[in-house]
């Protein structure tokens, strides 16, 4: 009999099969190379480099680190992170044998626990210890690590596609800010220049060689700029308070360089294979996480269909005596055995088979949603490809503009003076001037945009700063004998 029951207890104990379909990741169409990426076999990409390494302003690297600390969007992954990993250490633990201890005092009539025949009311006192152990035979709890796990490596994967976009959004901002400041300054250089233009037509009215139709578009004109001048300071306001936001600060100042951010790279930018963004990409990662744990899910619904085994014991002391509680050879008391607990199909076969259609479904939608957001990840990356190869063209483009316009404003002034021309010649070459210098500094800014874009696209900028470097230590001088 023995025998017989430490078989069984074998048989239990040795893990069985695991139900449901083992993770194999779906078949996404992956082009050899990117649209409008130059030719190019290596793998190594502009993403390999972290951000303190891409981006050359020191200002904006001092922001981009506050907002990796403080940015409480940033914060709030983290914490989910931790959430996951607590969560994932909970599903581990079942698969160990759960052990538990309890003490017990009472007072009662006919005791269950030590039956007599002459059932009498008396105390009853007990300290045991119980061991319980589901035997994992069909995979459930297995399943469900898997699930756990696979939901932890989504968390974190997901914190680093926070930090990526973090980073992007710091930058992106930083560099919107940098095009307000120079578009302010073209529109304060512009009032200066208009207002130079009406103090010479005030200058010819008054010398009887004017009149008032000049004098009066020239102040339109320092109205004009001076409202694009006041709309700009405006618009620096709301930039710098949505980058106290990503920086987590109240709403106040921020300091820049008075240099462009250096971050535009001449040349062709390594984007590396399309093949390998998969592998790169955090979002990409997490997501497809996700469908690993749905995967698993599915074997969790199926195993339900099955029987769970639990082996069961308890040792430990009862007495009606608490002096001879622990006297073991009257009070010594245990037991052990098994229990299997079964939900039939036959009677709970609607909640079930929903169960196990509601986890293959979860699975579909996971599945749909990791192609998605690899298909997504290959557009983002052509656009900025092509937004980083174009924009070269049309930043060159706007700058001869300005510099043909500059030109022409110079003659038409100078016309004027020697009085071959009218003021008309004069106002429209100014006011085609004004809008091509601010859209060169929109351009420009679109231009390093790009680049940021292509960086956050290709997955860069999710690693943490590196330590700081300890100061040099410098050598005392020698004390005077």
């Amino acid at each position: 009999m023995k025998r017989a029951l430490l078989a069984a207890t074998l048989a239990l104990a040795t893990p069985g099969c695991l139900m449901g379909p083992d993770y194999q990741r779906p078949v996404v169409p992956t082009p050899a190379q990117y649209r409008d990426a130059p030719p190019s076999q290596e793998e190594a990409t502009l993403a390999d480099l972290p951000w303190w390494n891409v981006f050359k302003d020191p200002e904006l690297l001092s922001l981009i680190g506050e907002a990796v600390q403080n940015n409480r969007d940033l914060r709030t992954a983290v914490a989910r992170v931790e959430q996951a990993r607590a969560l994932a250490r909970i599903q581990k633990a079942q698969i160990l044998p759960a052990i538990g201890a309890n003490a017990a005092a009472g007072y009662g009539r006919g005791n269950v626990s030590l039956p007599t025949e002459n059932p009498q009311s008396a105390a009853l006192f007990s300290i045991d210890a119980q061991v319980s152990w589901e035997i994992d035979v069909w995979g459930r709890i297995r399943r469900g690590t898997e699930a756990a796990v696979a939901e932890y490596l989504a968390s974190e994967q997901g914190r680093r596609a926070a930090t990526v976009s973090l980073v992007g959004d710091v930058a992106a901002a930083y560099v919107q800010l940098r095009q307000l400041d120079a578009q302010l300054d073209v529109a304060q250089r512009t009032v200066k220049n208009y207002q130079r233009t009406l103090q010479l037509y005030s200058d010819r009215l008054s010398g009887g060689t004017g009149n008032k139709l000049q004098v009066s578009t020239g102040k339109a004109q320092v109205n004009d700029a001076q409202a694009v001048a006041l709309d700009t300071e405006r618009l620096i306001v709301r930039q710098e308070n949505l980058l106290s936001l990503l920086l987590g600060r109240v709403p106040g100042p921020i300091g820049r360089s008075k240099v462009a951010p250096g971050m535009h790279a001449t040349g062709p930018v390594p984007a590396g294979l399309p093949s390998s963004l998969i592998e790169r990409r955090p979002d990409v990662l997490s997501v497809e996480q996700s469908l690993v744990a749905a995967n698993a899910r599915i074997g969790v619904a199926k195993a339900d269909f099955f029987p769970r085994f639990n082996l069961t014991a308890l040792a430990g002391f009862a007495s009606t005596d608490l002096t001879q509680l622990f006297n073991g050879s009257k009070s010594g008391v245990w037991n052990a055995g098994g229990s299997v607990s079964w939900l039939a199909p036959i009677l709970q076969g609607d909640a079930l088979h929903g169960q196990a259609e509601a986890a293959s479904a979860q699975w579909e939608a996971a599945k749909n949603a990791y192609e998605s957001t690899v298909l997504t990840a290959f557009r983002e990356v052509a656009d900025a490809l092509a937004d980083v190869q174009r924009l070269d063209g049309i930043v060159q483009q706007r700058e001869e503009e300005v510099a043909n316009l500059s030109d022409s404003v110079g003659l038409a002034v100078d016309r004027f003076y020697g009085g071959v021309s009218s003021y008309l010649e004069v106002t429209t070459t100014q006011n085609l001037l004004f809008p091509a210098e601010l859209n060169l500094t929109a351009v420009r800014a679109q231009r390093t945009t790009a680049f940021i874009n292509l960086y956050r696209a290709l997955g860069g900028g999710w690693q943490l700063p590196p330590p700081p470097t300890p100061a040099p230590v410098e050598p005392k001088a020698a004390s005077p004998q």
